[in-house]
């Protein structure tokens, strides 16, 4: 690099957020991920070592995916080359493919490519990346906020070591966030006030992501004027800054995992933890009609017959947000979110359909038995169809016991009540009409 370059880096650079300028080049500074990186760990090792394989990190946002990717190029002294998943495509590989092949002719150091949101690229495009691995043309580091079994093809993820990052605890935010002052020469010149109270908004309010956080740290304090030769940060300040600044993603984990867990919640009777995910979703941006679609699922699979009463519930919750729209519509969703955390259980309807379904999966091809099909010509009944039907409503209790499953599926058990709710009396009737 020339002394032009550098200085036209370093300009850049100075223009550039906090969160950026303040990235750390070492392992040594790295804050956080200590239980892939701290002493002994075998990503540290491998670092260490220089000997590193494609790799995958996965996790949130603000968690070091970036900044350890370049540590390692640091480290390793090898090439560094990075493309973004999102502006990128095959062009873009083969390009970057030739180049890479290129410098190998000049220069024997190998070279990492960093892919930023790996999980954007379609299969295709994750195919082209498996010969580069395999034939030593690049060492993979991907980097992807979303669970790499249902993002990553498996021939890619056999090709590589995932790591998880985890979001920052409050401990490392807070180390972080203390290193500012010494970086930072407009930081260090000047008496900036944070009292605990505003520093713990900031912790809880970044939901465990390094660059928000020292985002807002630095907006608070560009945003804020100086009054007697000093910065106050106020608590009003950082809830602004952090109001509609929302990490939650309905593309990423983030999304998946707390409407898992929100259902999860409703099935264990825990209405507490429920409400507590639905405020959670619904706080962050979460569309309130598809928390409602899944409490119209929730009633069909774990209540089901125990309290049908769920399902029409959850219907009217549905047409009720609909509706009214946000914010009134949280308080039907909590409604029912409620009402169907305290009702009876019970997935023997949800348990029959799916061994129905594996009975038509293995016997696809069985005849309708001739007493169930209706004889719409003369032609139907001379080949006996209808024969032996008998009206169940011309006997007493509008029921006449007969065998009605094709020949090669005799009499098959599927479902299986239980003792629960309503479906008690349902079950008692079921083995009234069918014991004997």
């Amino acid at each position: 690099m020339t002394l032009f370059e550098h200085n036209a880096r370093k300009e850049l650079l100075s223009n550039s957020p906090l969160s950026s300028r303040i990235r750390p080049n070492s392992l040594d500074e790295f804050i956080g991920q200590e239980h892939i990186l701290g002493k002994g760990k075998i990503l540290r090792n491998l670092i260490e070592n220089k000997t590193i394989p494609s790799m995958i990190f996965w996790g949130p946002p603000g968690t070091g995916k970036t900044t350890l990717a370049k540590i390692i190029s640091n480290v390793t002294n090898l090439n560094f080359k990075s493309l973004s998943a999102v502006s990128s495509g095959l062009a873009d590989i083969r390009r970057l493919t030739d180049e890479i092949i290129h410098e190998r002719t000049t220069n024997s150091s190998k070279t990492i490519l960093f892919l930023d949101e790996i999980h954007r690229f379609s299969k295709n495009q994750q195919d082209s990346l498996l010969p580069l691995i395999e034939e030593g043309i690049i060492i993979l580091i991907g980097a992807t906020t979303e669970h790499p079994g249902f993002s990553i093809i498996n021939p890619l993820i056999s090709r590589v070591k995932i790591f998880k990052f985890e979001p920052h605890n409050s401990k490392s935010i807070e180390k972080i966030i203390n290193k500012i002052e010494n970086f930072d020469d407009f930081f260090s010149t000047k008496n900036i006030k944070f009292d605990k109270e505003v520093i713990k908004l900031i912790l809880s309010g970044c939901g465990g992501d390094a660059r928000k956080a020292i985002d807002t740290y630095e907006l608070a304090v560009m945003s804020t004027k100086e009054s007697k030769n000093k910065i106050t940060i106020t608590k009003d300040v950082i809830k602004e800054l952090l109001e509609n600044n929302s990490i939650y993603d309905k593309q990423s984990d983030n999304h998946y995992n707390n409407i898992s867990a929100f259902i999860k919640s409703i099935r264990g009777s825990d209405p507490d933890a429920a409400i507590y995910y639905l405020a959670r979703m619904l706080k962050n941006g979460e569309d309130p009609l598809f928390i409602a679609r899944r409490l119209i699922i929730s009633a069909s699979e774990d209540i089901g017959l125990a309290n049908p009463n769920a399902m029409i519930i959850a219907n009217t919750t549905f047409e009720s947000v609909n509706k009214i729209g946000m914010p009134e519509g949280r308080i039907p969703l909590a409604n029912a979110t409620i009402y169907l955390s305290l009702s009876e259980k019970s997935n023997s309807s949800y348990m029959a359909i799916n061994n129905a379904y594996e009975e038509v999966e293995k016997n696809p091809n069985t005849d309708v038995p001739n007493h169930l099909m209706n004889a719409e010509t003369s032609v139907d009944k001379n080949f006996g169809v209808g024969k032996g039907y008998e009206y169940d409503h011309n006997s007493k209790d509008a029921f006449i016991k007969k065998d009605n499953f094709p020949k090669n599926v005799h009499n098959r058990k599927y479902y299986y009540p239980n003792n629960r709710g309503i479906e008690k009396t349902l079950k008692e009737r079921f083995e009234n009409l069918w014991s004997n």
